[in-house]
């Protein structure tokens, strides 16, 4: 799914609440990237499973080209910009993320 060679091990706190969304290596499924706000590189998980447990409630995602294990956390998107069959996720650091949902944008961030 995403590239781990470039990936270093996890050295953030899972209670600094900057986490953007976990995805699954496509070399090692087993394994997690991390993507963090404001990093552009993302940090490496070796369990997949461990590291979704650790932030608690994600919401699972499917990419556009319909690969699944992308788990967003909604605080970190700033808003949703609906672009058809797709939503861009544009979190709060800048960064943007497509995904394939059809509900409403709203269910994809916290509503304050």
């Amino acid at each position: 799914m995403y590239d781990a060679s470039h990936s270093k091990p996890t050295s953030h706190s899972v209670t600094t609440g900057a986490l953007r969304f976990v995805a699954r290596s496509w070399r090692d499924p087993g394994s997690a990237l991390v993507y963090w706000l404001g990093e552009a590189e993302p940090t490496h998980e070796s369990s997949f499973f461990d590291t979704i447990c650790k932030f608690g409630s994600l919401m699972q995602l499917v990419l556009p080209d319909e690969r699944p294990g992308v788990f967003v956390n909604r605080g970190a998107v700033q808003t949703v910009r609906d672009c058809g069959a797709t939503k861009r996720l544009l979190f709060k650091d800048g960064s943007s993320l497509e995904v394939r949902y059809s509900g409403a944008s709203d269910d994809l961030r916290d509503v304050q």
